[in-house]
């Protein structure tokens, strides 16, 4: 009898502490294995912070210029938010501006040292260079550019005013060759002027970096290519003084010529498809060697209004066709070289790049060659 009363007891005891477990309260059960369940409540009970409208953008943005790349190829390098370069540079360039077999014109400006400082936050890259002859002088020559570079795509800003220091090299005039006359001469009566944009894709972006190239932000880690397409808007703008150069080419060769036929002038806007391929070598522990080639048909919106009269033995729809060619289409190429060593905070090399460019007002073509080669050194921080 008394065993039996303290099965009872007991009984009732260990019923009363199930009871009063069962009554704790939630956040206390973590002995019971409940602890997933309390989390999930507690997290859900707590509202959400919405974006604002600026963390959007920089969310989409971000997104745009850094998409999913394979890192066997690629080093992106997203411990650097800054870059800082130092570059000098040599330009070369000869501007040729020809009327059919009626005119010909071939003139350099003199070459000049430039230096370059150079600063970037991420995908922007900007900078200036300064011609080290003309610091303390006045000259009309400017030259600023800037570049956007993505993974998968570019965009590169031009912005070019020349003229006042040309070199006459080669001078045809209805068929006489006067170079002989005036071949060196200095001449300022071309003026020049060049505003140009250009949007680059890059197809093959998650293996091939455009970056790792020419603005050192990132590191190729494995030889790649790329098909690269693109589209270009130019304000193209040239004029020359024909009454300046006939004046100096007849006091030095004792001629006549008559230019009132030939309009120097030429003021259009150009619209252009381009495509090519670009190609980084990884041929040694953070070294590279990169090329992109690319080359341009577009369509010129003309100005000036000037008629092209062909000579008789390319009249009729010859004749027509190159009427066309001079008066509405631009032709253009662009090469790009760079031997870079990166080895992710210090990165040096030399790059160089060339661009041709051809168009025309109906009578007065101009072909413009430009090759600019660059030594740089900088860091990323």
């Amino acid at each position: 009898m008394r065993n039996l009363l303290l099965y009872i007891a007991l009984a009732f005891s260990m019923t009363g502490r199930a009871q009063m477990t069962d009554s704790i309260p939630t956040p206390l059960c973590v002995e019971r294995g409940d602890s997933v369940a309390i989390d999930t409540v507690a997290v859900d009970t707590v509202p959400k912070k919405k974006n604002n409208i600026f963390r959007k953008m920089y969310n989409f943005v971000n997104k745009c210029f850094s998409p999913q790349r394979d890192l066997r190829y690629i080093d992106v390098q997203d411990y650097y938010n800054w870059c800082g370069m130092m570059q000098v540079s040599t330009r070369f360039e000869v501007v040729q501006l020809d009327a059919d077999e009626k005119f010909l014109l071939r003139v350099s400006p003199r070459p000049r040292t430039r230096v370059g400082p150079f600063f970037g936050w991420r995908f922007a890259f900007f900078g200036y260079n300064i011609d080290l002859k003309s610091i303390f002088i006045n000259s009309e020559d400017t030259d600023l550019s800037g570049s956007i570079y993505s993974a998968a795509f570019g965009l590169d800003l031009f912005y070019r005013r020349v003229g006042g220091n040309f070199n006459i090299n080669k001078l045809k005039v209805n068929g006489m060759d006067m170079s002989q006359y005036l071949k060196g001469q200095p001449f300022d009566g071309i003026h020049m002027a060049m505003t140009r944009v250009c949007f680059n894709y890059i197809f093959n972006y998650k293996h091939y970096s455009q970056q790792a190239a020419f603005s050192q932000t990132h590191r190729q880690l494995i030889s790649a290519g790329s098909p690269i397409v693109g589209i270009q808007y130019a304000h193209n703008k040239s004029d020359i003084n024909w009454q300046a150069l006939t004046q100096k080419m007849n006091e030095i060769s004792g001629t006549t010529f008559d230019n009132e036929s030939l309009s120097g002038e030429q003021y259009n806007d150009e619209i252009s498809l381009s495509g090519g391929y670009g190609y980084n070598w990884v041929f040694a522990k953070n070294w590279i060697f990169g090329m992109e080639a690319t080359g341009s048909v577009g369509y010129l919106i003309q100005h000036t209004h000037t008629e092209y009269t062909p000579d008789s033995q390319r009249s009729g729809l010859f004749g027509d066709i190159e009427g066309a060619l001079r008066k509405n289409i631009a032709l253009g190429g662009t090469l790009r070289l760079a031997l870079i060593y990166n080895s992710g905070p210090i990165f040096t090399g030399l790059q160089s790049v060339g661009f041709y460019y051809q168009h025309g007002n109906g009578v007065m073509m101009t072909r413009d060659l430009i090759a600019s080669v660059y030594a740089l050194v900088g860091i990323n921080f």
